[in-house]
């Protein structure tokens, strides 16, 4: 299974339609979206590949409304993906977001994408204070989460480490020409930090 993740797009419309240029290229099966969008996703609709969108706190009512229609929009809600649970936090409404989740009565999650990041994982603000938060924490430990996927902070590009073991990864913004790609099997991702061309 192949991932392309970005987030942060801020509409940078020409960077997404690359984005799916470089997606079918690599002949990804997956396109995740992880918010503050404000772009057109109908750009999307010749990608090879299935889209899943959650929503940053910077995507308006138009954006959850296109992804919706779209049949791509999920917050709050989990996909099974190819033996992989694969759950969605997003950042308009987070809080009913986590909530939604908890409702759906799950085992476990493999990889979370969260457009905010958990407490203490690449959400230093101004170099010194945690900005992320503690409800993602309970969530990855209740579900034994395996991978995180975030942005949001776009000065916090990279990986960390959570006590539970949890790996959090931020690309940075697409809008600087960022994202990662993901290659998984069943117990493993291999992943890199990828620019546009």
């Amino acid at each position: 299974m192949r991932v392309i993740y970005a987030v942060d797009i801020h509409g940078y419309e020409r960077g997404l339609k690359k984005l799916a240029e470089v997606s079918n290229s690599l002949k990804a099966d997956l396109m995740v979206l992880g918010g503050d969008i404000n772009a057109d996703l109908t750009i999307l609709n010749g990608l090879n590949c299935k889209v899943a969108v959650t929503p940053g706190e910077c995507d308006d009512i138009y954006i959850t409304k296109q992804a919706r229609e779209l049949g791509i929009l999920f917050d709050g809600s989990t996909v099974d993906s190819d033996s992989w649970i694969i759950g969605f936090v997003g950042g308009l409404s987070f809080h009913q977001s986590i909530r939604k989740l908890y409702e759906r009565a799950i085992n476990s999650v493999d990889l979370l994408v969260t457009h905010f990041p958990p407490k203490g994982c690449l959400d230093l603000v101004l170099g010194k204070y945690h900005g992320g938060l503690n409800e993602l924490n309970s969530i990855i430990a209740k579900y034994r989460v395996t991978y995180v996927l975030t942005g949001h902070y776009h000065d916090n590009v990279g990986v960390c480490l959570m006590c539970s073991n949890a790996l959090v990864i931020n690309p940075g913004p697409l809008t600087h020409g960022n994202f990662l790609l993901l290659d998984y099997n069943d117990t493993v991702i291999e992943y890199r930090f990828m620019r546009l061309p």
